[in-house]
């Protein structure tokens, strides 16, 4: 039995659609967890934001993804976009994970804790590294 494409494009379209709604459910129940238990700080401040920028960037993600499927001939842009956006990503959890870990780390396991953080951190470079060389790969001369 053949599908139609259009119906796959529409049941991509949901999952996405889903895939957003989960991710700022996610990131509204942490914020007001976040808020209601600790101490409001300038860490907690930070990593707030720096979660709202990757959330927002992620979504934004998604709607690239979604345009390069529906427009395969922008593939170029589209990777430089998503380029820029794992770059904001980038730093947001880097700054975001590495002051987490550290304020955690006064109060415990400091150089597990610390791994832990460096470890979230390497996660989207790595990404943004194969964004990068995927870009590359795309506009050199064949």
């Amino acid at each position: 039995m053949k599908s139609n494409p259009n119906q796959s494009h529409q049941l991509l379209h949901a999952s996405l659609a889903l895939l957003c709604l989960a991710l700022l459910t996610v990131g509204i129940w942490s914020t007001v967890l976040l808020v209601l238990t600790t101490k409001i700080n300038l860490a907690l401040i930070l990593v707030l934001g720096g979660g709202w920028v990757v959330l927002g960037c992620t979504i934004f993600g998604i709607v690239i993804l979604w345009r390069l499927i529906q427009r395969p001939q922008q593939v170029v842009l589209a990777v430089h976009r998503l380029r820029w956006l794992l770059g904001i990503i980038t730093v947001s959890i880097a700054t975001t994970s590495l002051t987490f870990a550290y304020i955690w780390a006064k109060s415990g396991d400091a150089p597990g804790l610390i791994f832990i953080g460096l470890f979230l951190s390497a996660m989207p470079f790595a990404c943004w590294v194969l964004v990068s060389v995927w870009q590359t790969t795309l506009t050199s001369p064949k």
